[in-house]
């Protein structure tokens, strides 16, 4: 449509002018490629170094004890400058294309006009600012809406590649069955177990006939992958996996609460006395990977979250070792024994602890991944090592500490934990400081830099707008006076001007911010380093990563792109005002109603977008929380069954930030609307 009005104004020289346009659209394509290669080394850059910042947040102990935050904080540097310069390629194709898109009109309007005077056409104020109103519309989706739809499609493809790489693993949807139907067996003939087809058999031609309710002893030497022999049932992990919640939440894992039950799991596995000490008792929120609770106390956790579960099977991964020996005794008596809460229960206790051995129906020893011997508990004892050993930790074992936990003495009913060391993220309200706009934009050069960076901005306008004038003062001469070439000279040289300056000034912002966001992630990831461990303690690592990857990135890319095209926006929309107010001044009372309004607008839809913005980032952070938390409690996961809670739970948390990000969206087209109908 556009082609046919302006081709019924000039004829045969609106090819000229298409013909530019034309050639843009291969030029995309090639940075389309070109920005595709550094998206993808940018985003393994970005992996490397969030992967270093995660191992810290998790190791953070053994960081601080080591004092390893120096050697550390070099290799994260490292990883961001290559990050930073895979970031820096990619932004100067950014600034082709917004140097392009500045200068698009000015181009195109050199090709048609300058065809249409070679072709000695006369120039007319009419037929010019008609034309450069219709070449105006064809600007936005050619020179910036299809760069930016290449350029996401980029993104696209590589994200929809990393995510597939996810979506075609393997999953494991079989379920075991009882043996003939009796529930709490197992039974095993030459059985072999591996992690995975590709390495070595870790269990070799394992026996076994266990019956329903048999207590039994699995013990060896250390690495001698007894830890293998598990069945999808209860279980209970030699390392304590505890996610942030509730003591209770921990204990209940997902299933409805029996105050009954409840209280006889927490007797059995000694918790009452921890639990008198909480002021909030079972409501007192353990941090992530239970920060907050000794190892004992984890381990105990972790037990009557076990001990809750009905199940027919129960797999104790060498749960006393993090107990002292008293306590021990106690929970292998009221838990685990023939007198315990599940006696009726089959149970396989792995255990270095051997002072249990006679306790036991039935005994396997195992060594380098076979069955060295397997019967009664006087078998083993026939054994002189084992013998040997057992007569040692008899020798050893301390008298049965007093403790004077009683279901009676214990109410369910707490007051909420006020206390928590794990601190809730709040959204905070109010505008960015400027000093934190100032030090992005003078971090790198100082102020002179961003003086320097106005320059170029102020400059580029006003080349801009110099040209548009010159085109108006050519066609306002008479039909000879446009024929002489100064005019055209002029105009070329200023579109050439136009453009050059246009690139000099992107390139120049995109560096200049990104100098910026590099200094500011760095003084982040330092604060971070070298806090105290009570700010690990108190935020889960998800938040703590959501900062470093997704806002990192929003700084990164987001922010530099949209920034620049807010203020030559800005800066054109001032030119523009100050081009009609030289032509025509009258013009300018339109303003006096329209400015009012805009700032009005503009108040309403900041605070409600920054608002919006802010709870977007507010609930994305506990899914990276979720998913660092579930990946380490997998085993436990599968073990009980709960992957369809955990999923709904990760949904429930994607929706609610899908939800805002709908509604910030949505305040966007609101503000445009209302710009629209001004």
């Amino acid at each position: 449509i556009v082609f046919v009005l302006i081709w019924k104004q000039i004829g045969l020289a609106t090819l000229f002018g298409y013909g530019v346009l034309l050639l843009l659209v291969p030029l995309q394509l090639i940075f389309s490629k070109q920005f595709g290669k550094n998206r993808k080394n940018t985003v393994l850059w970005s992996d490397k170094r969030v992967k270093v910042i995660n191992e810290i947040l998790v190791g953070c102990q053994i960081v601080k004890m080591y004092r390893w935050e120096e050697a550390l904080e070099n290799i994260v540097y490292d990883a961001r400058q290559n990050e930073f310069r895979s970031i820096r390629k990619a932004s100067r194709i950014r600034a082709i294309n917004m140097g392009i898109s500045f200068a698009s009109l000015p181009l195109i309007s050199l090709a048609v006009f300058g065809g249409s005077w070679l072709m000695g056409h006369v120039l007319t104020a009419a037929n010019i600012f008609t034309i450069l109103s219709f070449l105006g519309n064809l600007r936005y989706p050619v020179t910036i809406g299809l760069p930016y739809a290449i350029e996401k499609l980029s993104e696209s493809r590589i994200a929809s590649k990393r995510i597939n790489q996810f979506m075609n693993l393997y999953q494991q949807t079989e379920k075991l069955k009882d043996n003939k139907g009796i529930s709490g067996n197992i039974i095993m003939n030459k059985a072999s177990f591996t992690w995975s087809s590709s390495e070595s058999i870790e269990l070799n031609d394992i026996d076994l006939n266990i019956s329903n309710g048999s207590l039994i002893g699995i013990i060896g030497s250390t690495g001698s992958s007894k830890f293998m022999v598990k069945t999808q049932v209860a279980y209970v992990s030699q390392i304590p996996w505890i996610f942030a919640g509730t003591i209770r939440e921990n204990i209940l894992f997902c299933q409805s609460f029996d105050e009954e039950k409840y209280a006889r799991v927490l007797k059995a596995s000694q918790l009452f006395t921890d639990l008198r000490s909480f002021v909030a008792g079972d409501l007192t929120i353990i941090g992530e990977k239970g920060v907050n609770f000794s190892g004992e106390q984890k381990a105990r956790v972790s037990l009557a979250r076990t001990l809750y579960t009905d199940a027919d099977i129960y797999l104790f991964d060498d749960p006393l070792a993090a107990v002292d020996r008293s306590v021990a005794q106690k929970i292998f008596k009221e838990c685990i024994s023939n007198k315990g809460i599940i006696k009726t229960k089959t149970r396989l206790l792995v255990t270095h602890q051997i002072q249990f051995l006679t306790e036991f129906d039935h005994c396997i020893l195992l060594n380098n991944g076979q069955i060295e011997k397997q019967g009664s508990p006087e078998d083993l004892l026939s054994i002189e090592h084992i013998a040997k050993s057992y007569e040692n930790q008899q020798f050893h074992t301390d008298e049965t500490k007093t403790r004077t936990d009683s279901i009676n003495d214990y109410s369910s009913k707490q007051q909420i934990d006020k206390t928590s060391i794990v601190k809730d993220e709040i959204s905070i309200n109010g505008t960015v400081s400027i000093k934190i706009w100032s030090k992005l934009f003078t971090i790198a050069y100082g102020w002179i830099g961003l003086i320097f960076l106005i320059f170029l901005m102020l400059i580029g306008e006003g080349i801009y707008d110099t040209t548009n004038k010159w085109l108006s003062i050519w066609s306002s001469q008479a039909p000879h006076e446009q024929r002489q070439h100064r005019y055209a000279y002029v105009y070329l040289g200023l579109v050439i001007g136009t453009w050059i300056i246009s690139l000099i000034r992107a390139d120049y912002f995109f560096y200049l911010i990104l100098r910026g966001a590099s200094a500011l992630h760095n003084r982040m990831f330092k604060g971070v380093l070298y806090t105290s461990l009570i700010f690990y303690e108190s935020n889960p690592v998800g938040r703590v990563l959501n900062r470093f990857s997704k806002d990192q990135q929003a700084i990164d890319e987001l922010l530099p792109l949209t920034f620049y095209d807010t203020i030559q926006s800005l800066i054109m929309v001032l030119g523009s005002i100050v081009i009609i107010g030289m032509a025509n001044p009258w013009v300018l009372l339109i303003l006096v109603p329209i400015i009012p309004i805009f700032f009005w607008l503009r108040r309403y839809y900041l605070r409600t977008s920054r608002s919006l913005k802010r709870l977007e980032s507010v609930t994305r952070s506990p899914i990276y929380a979720l998913c660092s938390s579930s990946l380490n409690g997998l085993m436990t996961i599968r073990a009980f069954h709960m992957e369809n809670e955990f999923l709904n739970t990760f949904i429930d948390k994607i929706n609610a930030n899908t939800r805002a990000n709908f509604l910030f969206g949505c305040t966007g087209r609101w503000f445009g609307i209302r710009l629209d109908l001004m």
